[in-house]
């Protein structure tokens, strides 16, 4: 920080304990941000604006805080410093700071190599970005991935932030991508080849609801996997033009996204699908809730759902396989394998239109965690209980499992969980996994 000290003091402060920034009258007379030389001036002004609100010397060391972090989130400098110091020269004031931000800009082309976790998968990821490319916050990156589930993802996405607009407050972004992703689904003896073209355009808006608006164009091919695959899998076999218009919307209200104690999150996935933008026939919809309550010594109460729902216009078009729901698994229900707590046919799993499951968790941390310092932090046991069914939104036919597990964390994002499942209810056919039972993801139900 700065060498500055406060000109004014509103009172004699006090010489015990901490000092009281807030009796410090103070205000910012300029705000100077080296190191740019691609950036415009007018994309970085909305991010720093919250500075000359501050009143006193803690609101200045407080705004200063928030303006750095603005400024990073901008995606254009690759790491910033600040100064403060009283206010000199022209234009002045009696409690005057100034405030500088010296940083430097992310090079023209980045690259990094990493790997990445999703729902039961993990990938190896290489990506190159062009940051910056016009001065204000474009991006186009050109991402690879290869997993064992999801055996290819290539995307190439320009992305155009408009946060120096007026309606900056909403940080909205649009984006196009051009993508080719290759997912197989051995339960089923499938795999989609999909290649096309995504428009996307997302935004805040106020209690922390973030939303996505998408359509996405394209051609989906379905193949069988091998000579087994059943014939009415076959059916849906060949390349079809696809349209999809799409809405996401997230709202994150937890205190970890891990494992959370408190809070409520909520995600819902709305989709309008067809072969054209003409002949959207197929309306499919999928929600997530989220609910924690915080009880004692560390110990919270989990409560989650799951809700899918799939509607078709036979008159247009037919689901294809690929797009119904395969309930089942570590994510969704315990105790059962991945898309086995579903209708089967001809010894493959047949999908269905809709689902519900849900979950109620009782999380807990180590016992003496607090003797393994950090390390500690990184787990968590649980006792749980998962229920649902598929093609009803009643409980017959209910599966249900109950067990206990130990979770590990995962960055800030994912964890694996390790699982003792005791399935309660299936149905004949079934694919139930009783006994141990391992998951990796960042969604759980």
């Amino acid at each position: 920080m700065g060498s500055g000290k406060s000109k004014e003091p509103d009172a004699e402060s006090t010489r015990k304990g901490d000092i009281d920034f807030t009796r410090y009258k103070a205000r910012v007379d300029r705000v100077n941000v080296s190191g740019l030389s691609r950036t415009q001036n007018d994309y970085i002004q909305r991010a720093i604006r919250s500075l000359f609100t501050a009143s006193n010397f803690q609101d200045v060391i407080l705004e200063t805080t928030t303006a750095k972090d603005n400024l990073m989130q901008l995606g254009i400098f690759k790491n910033l410093k600040i100064h403060i110091d009283t206010s000199k020269g022209e234009g002045a004031t009696k409690n005057g700071y100034e405030v500088t931000f010296k940083g430097d800009e992310l090079s023209r082309i980045t690259g990094s190599i990493g790997t990445e976790l999703g729902q039961n998968d993990g990938a190896a990821t290489a990506e190159l970005t062009s940051p910056n490319i016009f001065g204000r916050g474009e991006r186009l990156s050109l991402n690879y991935s290869y997993s064992y589930v999801r055996s290819s993802v290539l995307n190439l996405r320009f992305t155009k932030p408009y946060y120096h607009t007026v309606v900056g407050d909403y940080s909205p972004e649009t984006s196009i991508s051009v993508f080719k992703h290759s997912s197989p689904a051995p339960w089923s003896k499938f795999r989609t080849d999909e290649t096309g073209l995504l428009l996307d355009f997302s935004f805040m808006l106020p209690f922390g609801l973030s939303n996505s608006l998408q359509y996405e164009v394209g051609m989906k091919e379905i193949f069988a996997l091998d000579k087994q695959t059943p014939f009415f899998i076959r059916e849906n076999c060949g390349p079809k033009l696809a349209a999809i218009a799409r809405y996401i919307g997230v709202y994150e209200g937890r205190d970890s996204n891990v494992f959370p104690t408190n809070g409520v999150f909520i995600k819902t996935t709305n989709e309008l699908m067809g072969s054209s933008l003409t002949q959207l026939g197929i309306v499919k919809s999928d929600l997530h809730c989220e609910l924690n309550v915080p009880l004692f010594a560390g110990i919270s109460m989990q409560m989650c759902g799951r809700i899918g729902m799939l509607i078709n216009d036979k008159r247009k078009e037919a689901v294809p396989i690929n797009q119904l729901f395969f309930p089942g698994g570590p994510q969704s229900l315990r105790g059962f394998e991945i898309a086995g707590a579903g209708p089967y046919r001809d010894g493959v799993a047949a999908g269905c239109q809709s689902y519900w499951a849900s979950g109620i968790h009782v999380w807990s941390p180590l016992p003496f965690s607090r003797y393994f310092g950090g390390f500690g932090d990184l787990f968590r046991t649980h006792l749980f209980y998962n229920f649902g069914t598929c093609n009803a939104f009643t409980t017959d036919k209910l599966r249900s499992t109950a067990g206990a597990g130990l979770a590990f964390r995962i960055g800030q994002k994912a964890r694996i969980e390790f699982n003792y499942c005791h399935p309660l209810s299936f149905e004949a056919g079934d694919r139930v996994k009783k006994g141990f039972q391992f998951g990796i993801g960042y969604e759980f139900i």
